[in-house]
């Protein structure tokens, strides 16, 4: 399946996932809010229907990274996946990088869902497999990019966040120092 296939899935599922969520009324989240917390036992799935927010991890020596950002339309759904799909502990914090809404569903309510429609579980496998594929690409870019290349890249993927997210938290996610960042930022 091509990136543009991908695309296309995502939105397609996006669209009916809002369609199964839409019964549910929509929550807010105010800047710093957690959705998930570090050790929680995820059992949500949602989606960000305007705002921002970002996952983070501790690594082994204690400090705490950005992993991922959430926003719409395409980076939508937010969830520890490993936790709601295994029951496990959280590993990551989901919280609100801004004041955001979003609607969610518990792991209890996504399996009666499922076996009311087993398209559901056939969407979120979309979802799944796209964010995967976007993870691997990260790592790729981990593994082969030097600094410069990934800011550059990171803002021909993502040039919206600029704006909205600090350059230090810019600079987490893309796994480099913030000095580093405002170097090449300075070079671009």
């Amino acid at each position: 399946m091509g990136a543009n296939n991908l695309v296309t899935a995502y939105n397609s599922t996006l669209i009916q996932l809002q369609e199964f969520f839409a019964k549910k009324s929509p929550c807010t989240l105010k800047k710093g809010e957690a959705f998930i917390d570090y050790d929680d036992p995820s059992g949500k799935l949602g989606i960000v229907l305007e705002g921002l927010l970002y996952s983070s991890y501790i690594s082994e020596n204690g400090k705490e990274w950005i992993s991922n950002f959430f926003y719409p339309p395409n980076h939508a759904i937010i969830t520890s996946y490993e936790s709601f799909l295994r029951g496990k502990k959280s590993g990551e914090a989901i919280r609100a990088y801004e004041d955001s809404i979003l609607i969610f569903i518990q792991k209890s309510e996504f399996d009666i869902l499922v076996r009311k429609d087993p398209q559901l579980e056939h969407m979120v496998r979309v979802m799944a497999e796209e964010s995967y594929i976007q993870t691997l690409k990260r790592v790729y870019s981990f593994q082969s990019l030097n600094a410069f290349q990934r800011v550059k890249k990171f803002f021909s993927e993502h040039g919206e966040l600029a704006s909205r997210v600090q350059r230090q938290h810019i600079a987490s996610y893309l796994g480099i120092h913030r000095n580093i960042f405002t170097r090449v930022l300075n070079k671009l």
